[in-house]
């Protein structure tokens, strides 16, 4: 009987992505780091607009229930965000 090394399952041998697909990867990344860092901004100056005014809406926010409208709407930009993030993995978002 041969030993089998049991860390030998943490490494399996089959490749998500190519070598060569690694140019892809960082631009996918770069993607949600700009959507990223663009959401979060607008949502912060929202936030400090609305509590200049004497509105907090961070409690608001937190416990929104959203209404089918919304809903579709919301995940029709989360197909967006979504498919500039496939585009960038498989390099057809033009590279930049």
């Amino acid at each position: 009987m041969s030993a089998v090394d049991p860390r030998s399952f943490n490494t399996p041998k089959s490749e998500i992505f190519s070598p060569d697909q690694v140019d892809n990867i960082a631009r996918a990344v770069l993607t949600l780091t700009r959507e990223l860092a663009v959401l979060s901004d607008r949502v912060m100056v929202l936030e400090e607009i609305l509590g200049q005014k004497g509105i907090d809406v961070r409690e608001a926010v937190d416990t929104y229930q959203p209404t089918e409208e919304f809903q579709e709407r919301a995940d029709a930009a989360i197909k967006v965000i979504t498919g500039n993030v496939i585009a960038a993995l498989q390099g057809t978002d033009g590279g930049d």
